[in-house]
Parts: C-alpha cells; structure tokens; sequence
C-alpha cells in the first residue's frame, strides 16, 4: 500500500455549532461546508493548516460520556488516540491566548531542542498538542519553504474537498 497522505480527524461533538466556533476562533479554521452522512446528521469540513478535520453530532445509538482524567498529553484511562498535534509560529504566545480566553491548558510549555510543545484541551475530550520547530543552524533556511508547500497543501485541499461537495452545501 502507498499513502498518499493523511486525510482527516473525525470528531464527534456534543455541540456541533460550539465545536466548530472553538476551531474557528482559537486555530482560524475555514468552514469549507458540510455533507449529510449515512446516519440522517451532517459532517462539517473545517479546514486546519492544510489538514482536514470533520466535526458531526453523535449518531443515533451513541452518546458523549465526560472524557477520563487527563494524564501527560493523553487520557489517563482509555484506548488508540493520545492527542491531535497543531504546528504553531510561537507555543508560548499560543498558550497565553488560550488561557486568556479561558481554554484549559493541560501543561506548561516544554521542551527546547527540536520542538517546544504544550498541551490543551478542545471541546469533546480532545486533547490538542501545540508544537512550536527550533531549528538552528543551516536547517532554519528550510523553514520557509515548509510554510510555502504548507500553504499549496492548504489551498489545494479547499479546492479538492469544495469540488467534492454538493451545490449549495452550507458555509460558515
């Protein structure tokens, strides 16, 4: 098998509308539109650096449950995922504007080699780790250019799924 890239993280939310707008609002996600599933609801395609992240209600025959304790950078109890990671320009700055606008931060930042990281808390039990590249040396010259194919992967990928989807579909 050959991967052609990672595709997306599907979240199912308690709140829907409350999900979408912390996505929005704290990581500047773009509303591409939704797409009704299989079980009567709709999927909402967010758009986040690039990377897709569709948002949905429960379906029929399941529930939300208060996520486990949470232990460093995962669930304390619990099974597969531990966390979702989003690239930042500075984790320091993102920390602060998270915390000041009230979003749990599960850690202080840390680290200082390759990469600075800290942990939070989005709506729905999902954990969210904020890394932050320290490149030194000749490699910062590359930096640049990952934010370029970066962009190209972003713009590529709203024109991919916004073709994929029905006339009319709903945007935010």
């Amino acid at each position: 098998m050959r991967v052609a890239a990672f595709d997306h993280v599907h979240i199912y939310a308690a709140d829907p509308a409350s999900t979408l707008a912390f996505y929005r609002r704290h990581f500047g996600a773009e509303h591409l539109g939704d797409l009704p599933n299989a079980q009567g609801g709709v999927n909402q395609f967010l758009l986040i650096g690039g990377q897709l992240v569709v948002v949905g209600a429960f379906p029929p025959g399941l529930a939300p449950a208060a996520p486990p304790p949470v232990g460093d950078g995962a669930h304390a109890a619990g099974f597969g995922i531990a966390h979702v990671g989003i690239n930042v320009d500075d984790v320091d700055a993102a920390v602060r504007e998270l915390e000041a606008a009230g979003v749990p931060v599960l850690s202080p930042v840390r680290g200082g080699g390759l990469v600075r990281y800290a942990y939070i808390q989005a709506p729905d039990g999902v954990i969210i780790e904020l890394t932050a590249y320290q490149v030194k040396g000749a490699l910062r010259a590359a930096l640049p250019l990952l934010a370029a194919y970066n962009r190209l992967v972003h713009a590529a990928r709203r024109a991919l799924v916004k073709a994929g989807l029905p006339a009319g579909s709903r945007q935010r």
